[in-house]
């Protein structure tokens, strides 16, 4: 650990300054850099059921386990740390002030042992795979057991950690449970060095049902009658917009409209370049969705399920990138046809599922997702499809729980 820390003590300060130059960043998030450093003041605050969820969807996941956790630990507290500004924000949106919130501390030794000596908790629970080696060694250390659910461990991040076998050996056999997400990433998780005492397969908790369609904001059309197909592609990343606006432009634009969502929302100036280099009339988002112009472009979070909600097909970006792909579940949820590129190994076992059941179609070319969009049958038998994969992979939340239950101080 001696090189791993040296190496975090040089970068720190690129760390502090990489947080003002985020677009996300603004002068409220200046007093809270020091969550960054440990813990905050809480008062009456001792022992929580602590959850650590990176970002937005792994918010929305941790509202889930809480709700379930309430169930079993009624007079406990909860914590929930983030990493990004628009994870803390998701917090915000979802919880009442009954749970307390910060962002995660930076992984060096005196910040994280200063924030388990303050609080306690009763366990962390990681969702997905948030590995830092001086939470999971200090948390070992103090007894503090250490579970990751809903664990993901793709070929190439294997690859990565394995760079570092010995170090990340050890780190991994520290974890008390993992949940993984298939089977393959279950055999990933072990060449790690997790236990096989330790670890399980289960279903994502992103099945779970958390909301109905109806807590999401209802798009309203204009013009209302119109009979345009709506093409809504979510969460696309850099390079993308170039290739979903190409092969849009191969449609008649009298019958198909496209929205994009990029994942980072801050990225908005630079895709209406793109359109203003291609000539294509579009509208920036606001109330309502006008489909007199050709693209529709969403600058704001939190609309990518509003938008499904109205949208006759789906694209889900990190695809054509080798990224690895965003949550297809979110366009399972509304029936939708979705095509995706190639690169979907963050969701390998998920998107075999979609591909077998005929739900998901891989493109790897302007020219096919231009065709595929044009000739695509839309029938109800996917919607059908679609309920029926969802329904039959319920309740992981609960299994989930009842294996950490095991494992939680008293």
């Amino acid at each position: 650990m001696i090189f791993y820390n040296l190496f975090l003590y040089f970068l720190f300060p690129f760390a502090i300054l990489r947080l003002f130059s985020k677009k996300e960043f603004n002068a409220a998030q200046i007093s809270r850099i020091k969550e960054r450093l440990g813990p905050k003041e809480y008062t009456n605050f001792k022992e929580p059921i602590w959850i650590h969820a990176v970002s937005v969807g792994e918010v929305k996941v941790a509202a889930l386990l809480v709700k379930e956790l309430k169930k079993k630990y009624p007079n406990s507290n909860f914590l929930i740390t983030t990493s990004t500004v628009t994870g803390s924000n998701e917090v915000n949106k979802n919880f009442s002030t009954e749970i307390a919130h910060q962002y995660l501390p930076y992984d060096l030794n005196s910040f994280i042992k200063k924030f388990l000596s303050s609080l306690n908790p009763k366990c962390l629970i990681l969702v997905e795979t948030e590995i830092w080696p001086n939470l999971i060694d200090n948390c070992n250390r103090a007894n503090i057991p250490v579970i990751l659910l809903n664990g993901r461990m793709s070929e190439k991040s294997l690859s990565k950690y394995l760079k570092f076998p010995k170090f990340f050996n050890k780190i991994f056999s520290k974890l008390d449970l993992v949940v993984a997400q298939s089977k393959s990433d279950l055999e990933n998780f072990k060449k790690l060095g997790v236990d096989s005492k330790s670890i399980t397969e289960d279903y994502s908790l992103k099945f779970s049902k958390s909301s109905s369609e109806e807590s999401f904001e209802t798009i309203k059309k204009n013009p209302r009658e119109s009979s345009k197909k709506i093409i809504v592609c979510a969460s696309t990343h850099p390079n993308e917009e170039v290739f979903l606006i190409d092969s849009f432009s191969k449609l008649d634009n009298t019958k198909f409209h496209l929205v994009l969502i990029p994942r980072h929302t801050h990225r908005a100036s630079e895709i209406t370049e793109i359109f203003d280099e291609k000539k294509l009339s579009y509208g920036i988002f606001s109330d309502f969705l006008d489909l007199n112009s050709e693209i529709t472009l969403v600058d704001k979070m939190g609309y990518v399920e509003s938008f499904f909600k109205i949208a006759d097909i789906a694209f889900i970006g990190g695809t054509i990138v080798p990224h690895g792909g965003q949550n297809f579940l979110e366009a399972v949820k509304y029936g939708l046809p979705i095509f995706s590129g190639p690169h979907t190994y963050n969701f390998k076992d998920i998107s075999e599922d979609l591909q077998r059941l005929q739900i998901l179609n891989i493109i790897d070319s302007i020219e096919d997702l231009a065709l595929e969009w044009r000739e695509f049958p839309h029938d109800s038998q996917i919607k059908e499809l679609s309920q029926n994969y969802l329904s039959s992979r319920q309740g992981a939340v609960q299994r989930s729980v009842e294996k950490l239950v095991v494992l939680v101080k008293d």
